[in-house]
């Protein structure tokens, strides 16, 4: 019989929520990670030695309060060199995102609540001497009322290099998304995702491709003609086949 000379392997819905104190404040992190190797099958890695690793580098104060992209490649980079029997590693993170309540007009230290459906997204692939990043966001919600429109976005961009402040650039791109639907009222849903990943392009260098993709939820008028008189409307959730749009822009080459 022929042998295996490579296998894929990993760990799935690594589940962890890490608390950052700070005096009396606190910042909650809430994961959920997954890993793939490829290696050979003879030389697999433990699953309880991994989960060891990656919980050693959340753990660390430094790598706590980081990007979820910057945790990834600490986590791919600290399995990499740790196992040599792994020639290629696959983080995924999804974060969880909580928000501070607020009692009596005042910010709480230590109570929090889930902050909306949205998450955060980042995979690293890496095999030792090249890293590549991916970060996006799942689940935004977007409303228009004047044209009734509802519907919630992934969006998923590739960045060029693996040293990058990934915190302000997830912030702008989400800021270019949400704006650039706000703006253009008027025109179709595959247009108005193609100059969302126009924007993010022209606006960020660093990034070099953009993946978008929209899923419609189906609401739909009670009464048309209430609609076309531009009078108070109601709409209702329908039990239907849900429109998907996806698009995928790449930075030209020059």
């Amino acid at each position: 019989m022929p042998d295996i000379e490579s296998s894929s392997y990993g760990e799935s819905r690594l589940r962890m929520l890490r608390v950052i104190a700070r005096g009396d404040r606190h910042d909650p992190r809430d994961l959920t990670i997954g890993l793939r190797f490829e290696g050979r099958l003879d030389e697999m890695v433990p699953g309880e030695a991994i989960k060891n690793l990656v919980h050693r580098v959340v753990r660390r104060q430094d790598h706590a309060a980081a990007a979820i992209e910057s945790l990834a490649i600490a986590i791919c980079d600290g399995i990499l060199h740790a196992y040599s029997s792994i020639g290629l590693a696959r983080v995924e993170i999804t974060e969880q995102p909580w928000a501070r309540l607020d009692v009596a007009g005042k910010a709480q230290g230590q109570a929090f609540t889930p902050g909306g459906v949205e998450r955060r997204m980042a995979v690293v692939t890496g095999n030792g001497t090249r890293t590549a990043v991916l970060a996006g966001l799942e689940n935004l919600v977007l409303l228009r009322t004047g044209s009734f429109f509802l519907a919630s976005l992934d969006a998923k961009w590739a960045y060029t290099s693996p040293h990058i402040a990934f915190a302000p650039y997830r912030t702008g791109v989400r800021q270019a998304i949400v704006e650039t639907f706000a703006w253009q009222k008027g025109m179709a849903v595959r247009e108005t995702l193609r100059a969302m990943a126009d924007v993010i392009l022209e606006s960020y260098q660093e990034i070099a491709q953009v993946s978008l993709t929209l899923r419609e939820r189906p609401y739909r008028p009670v009464d048309l003609l209430e609609l076309a008189l531009e009078t108070d409307a109601l709409f209702v959730a329908h039990d239907e086949p849900v429109g998907i749009v996806e698009i995928s822009v790449e930075r030209d080459q020059v």
